[in-house]
Protein backbone atom coordinates (compact mmCIF):
# COMPACT_ATOMS: atom_id res chain seq x y z
CA UNK A 1 0.00 0.00 0.00
CA UNK A 2 1.65 3.30 -1.26
CA UNK A 3 2.21 5.80 2.14
CA UNK A 4 0.41 9.55 1.48
CA UNK A 5 1.25 12.24 3.94
CA UNK A 6 -1.83 14.12 5.36
CA UNK A 7 -2.05 17.50 7.11
CA UNK A 8 -4.43 16.93 9.89
CA UNK A 9 -4.91 20.69 10.53
CA UNK A 10 -6.19 21.80 7.16
CA UNK A 11 -9.20 20.70 8.01
CA UNK A 12 -9.86 22.45 10.53
CA UNK A 13 -8.03 25.35 9.19
CA UNK A 14 -10.95 25.41 6.47
CA UNK A 15 -13.45 25.39 8.47
CA UNK A 16 -12.29 27.46 11.37
CA UNK A 17 -11.97 29.92 8.38
CA UNK A 18 -15.57 29.39 6.78
CA UNK A 19 -16.47 29.71 10.44
CA UNK A 20 -15.09 33.04 10.75
CA UNK A 21 -16.15 34.34 7.66
CA UNK A 22 -19.50 34.06 8.67
CA UNK A 23 -19.07 36.35 11.12
CA UNK A 24 -17.85 39.23 8.24
CA UNK A 25 -19.78 41.44 6.00
CA UNK A 26 -20.29 39.78 2.61
CA UNK A 27 -18.64 42.08 0.83
CA UNK A 28 -15.89 42.71 0.40
CA UNK A 29 -14.70 39.85 2.93
CA UNK A 30 -16.64 36.73 1.79
CA UNK A 31 -16.72 37.65 -1.69
CA UNK A 32 -12.80 38.13 -1.41
CA UNK A 33 -12.51 35.03 -0.40
CA UNK A 34 -14.95 33.03 -2.34
CA UNK A 35 -12.54 33.70 -5.05
CA UNK A 36 -10.29 30.38 -5.17
CA UNK A 37 -7.05 32.52 -5.49
CA UNK A 38 -7.57 34.17 -1.98
CA UNK A 39 -9.25 31.59 -0.27
CA UNK A 40 -6.18 29.49 -1.08
CA UNK A 41 -3.70 32.15 0.24
CA UNK A 42 -5.89 32.54 3.13
CA UNK A 43 -5.50 28.84 3.66
CA UNK A 44 -1.65 29.15 2.88
CA UNK A 45 -1.07 32.28 5.43
CA UNK A 46 -2.76 30.69 8.84
CA UNK A 47 -0.98 27.10 8.11
CA UNK A 48 2.48 28.62 7.93
CA UNK A 49 1.24 30.55 11.56
CA UNK A 50 0.06 27.40 13.28
CA UNK A 51 1.83 23.82 14.27
CA UNK A 52 0.44 21.60 12.06
CA UNK A 53 0.18 18.15 12.51
CA UNK A 54 0.42 15.37 10.21
CA UNK A 55 -0.26 11.62 9.61
CA UNK A 56 0.84 9.04 7.41
CA UNK A 57 -2.06 7.13 5.62
CA UNK A 58 -0.99 3.36 4.58
CA UNK A 59 1.53 2.38 8.16
CA UNK A 60 0.10 0.74 10.87
CA UNK A 61 -0.33 3.79 13.67
CA UNK A 62 2.09 3.81 16.41
CA UNK A 63 1.47 2.60 19.99
CA UNK A 64 2.07 6.07 22.04
CA UNK A 65 1.39 6.94 25.36
CA UNK A 66 -0.79 9.86 26.06
CA UNK A 67 0.89 13.39 26.12
CA UNK A 68 -0.23 15.88 28.50
CA UNK A 69 -1.28 18.96 26.64
CA UNK A 70 0.42 22.52 27.57
CA UNK A 71 -2.24 24.58 26.41
CA UNK A 72 -6.17 24.11 26.87
CA UNK A 73 -8.51 23.59 24.01
CA UNK A 74 -9.96 27.12 24.78
CA UNK A 75 -6.15 28.38 24.25
CA UNK A 76 -6.08 27.12 21.15
CA UNK A 77 -9.51 27.63 19.42
CA UNK A 78 -9.06 31.58 20.44
CA UNK A 79 -5.67 31.78 18.97
CA UNK A 80 -6.77 30.01 15.79
CA UNK A 81 -9.43 32.72 15.46
CA UNK A 82 -6.85 35.46 16.17
CA UNK A 83 -4.71 33.89 13.43
CA UNK A 84 -7.26 33.32 10.83
CA UNK A 85 -8.63 37.38 11.83
CA UNK A 86 -5.50 38.74 11.25
CA UNK A 87 -4.46 36.68 8.36
CA UNK A 88 -8.09 37.98 6.76
CA UNK A 89 -6.87 41.33 7.19
CA UNK A 90 -3.14 40.90 5.85
CA UNK A 91 -4.44 38.84 2.30
CA UNK A 92 -6.65 41.86 2.40
CA UNK A 93 -4.05 44.60 2.53
CA UNK A 94 -1.80 43.19 0.90
CA UNK A 95 -4.08 42.23 -2.49
CA UNK A 96 -6.06 45.68 -1.96
CA UNK A 97 -5.32 47.10 -5.71
CA UNK A 98 -6.08 43.74 -7.25
CA UNK A 99 -9.28 42.59 -5.59
CA UNK A 100 -10.27 46.18 -5.97
CA UNK A 101 -10.18 45.73 -9.80
CA UNK A 102 -11.14 42.42 -9.64
CA UNK A 103 -14.33 42.98 -7.24
CA UNK A 104 -15.23 46.20 -9.54
CA UNK A 105 -14.61 44.67 -13.39
CA UNK A 106 -18.03 44.21 -15.31
CA UNK A 107 -16.54 40.68 -16.52
CA UNK A 108 -17.49 39.93 -12.78
CA UNK A 109 -21.53 40.28 -12.58
CA UNK A 110 -22.23 37.86 -9.95
CA UNK A 111 -19.13 39.78 -7.37
CA UNK A 112 -20.84 42.66 -8.10
CA UNK A 113 -25.08 41.54 -7.88
CA UNK A 114 -23.58 40.70 -4.65
CA UNK A 115 -23.17 43.86 -3.45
Amino acid sequence: MPYELINLTLPLIVQEIESVLEEYPEHPYQVAFSLHEFRQKLIAQVLSQVPNQFAIAGEPAPVRKPTPRHASHLAERLYLDTVVRGSILHILRENAERLGALLLEPKHPELLASR
